[in-house]
């Protein structure tokens, strides 16, 4: 007996178009069917709507001005609409590091003058993102701030050095 697997994207495919021919008025829009399955590093994930299908045309899924990105750039379903360390590994292993993730406006280390020039370049820029899927966005503390912006090197703090390591 002949027996015939469709892959999970294919069928996605099939029944979003079965939903749009059955369907007044949802020709004209995308649809990611209810549930369906985006494999993943944890196996699989999926999103269910109580309104049924996800249109995917809305704000989310548009793109945001210049910088080639729209939401769903970063925030992927297989990911639960987030950002994920293994998630940006992979993208920067299999782009090396120019998936559209990889911006400095907001997924470098806010160093200044990054260079991005060469792969080990992006590697360094953007470890942060990689390593723990961190996105950081260079703004100036604001004055009367209840804070002190202090840079702290990545290196782990021996409390028992007999250095002040207080903000005073």
């Amino acid at each position: 007996m002949l027996r015939i697997v469709w892959p999970s994207s294919f069928a996605a495919l099939l029944v979003g178009s079965l939903i749009a021919a059955v369907q007044p008025g949802v020709a004209q829009r995308s649809l990611l069917p209810n549930l369906h399955p985006f494999p993943n590093a944890s196996g699989i994930l999926e999103t269910f709507s109580t309104k049924g299908d996800l249109d995917v045309s809305g704000p989310f899924f548009q793109s945001l001005g210049t910088n080639g990105r729209a939401c769903i750039t970063c925030h992927l379903p297989d990911q639960g609409w987030t950002i994920s360390a293994h998630g940006v590994q992979e993208r920067f292993r299999t782009t090396n590091g120019l998936d559209p993730i990889f911006r400095t406006n907001d997924g470098s280390n806010c160093d200044h003058d990054v260079e991005v020039s060469t792969r080990e370049g992006r590697e360094h820029a953007y470890s942060l993102l990689i390593s723990r899927g961190l996105i950081r966005i260079a703004i100036p503390v604001p004055a009367g701030a209840e804070f002190v912006d202090r840079w702290i090197d990545a290196q782990p703090v021996d409390p028992s050095d007999g250095e002040d390591d207080s903000l005073d």
